[in-house]
């Protein structure tokens, strides 16, 4: 009986999560816990699912996303904005690196 209470409750938050990513128009595939990066030529990028900065300086920024870490280098780089779950990254970028 308490499976069936557990898997009621997985299926409503998958819902839920569904619903949302509707709403907000993002990409069927962006879940909790998954890294959505899009960059706009090599100025700039958008990190979503980030979950903090691990180093941070003009020629690399490294951002911890959970699962991975996402490492960007270049010159005069820079976190524009950063939210709970969000970073702006701007600045010449080079490469983009992932790692466990």
């Amino acid at each position: 009986m308490a499976w069936n209470r557990a898997k009621r409750a997985v299926g409503k938050i998958g819902c839920a999560t569904e619903r949302i990513s509707d709403e907000l128009e993002l990409p069927k595939n962006v879940m909790p816990g998954v890294v959505h990066i899009e960059m706009n030529g090599n100025k700039e990028a958008v990190v979503d699912g980030c979950r903090g900065v691990l180093e941070y300086d003009e020629n690399i920024i490294r951002l911890n996303t959970g699962k991975l870490i996402v490492k960007f280098t270049g010159s005069r780089l820079m976190i524009k904005t950063l939210s709970l779950n969000q970073a702006l990254v701007c600045g010449n970028i080079v490469s983009v690196d992932f790692s466990n």
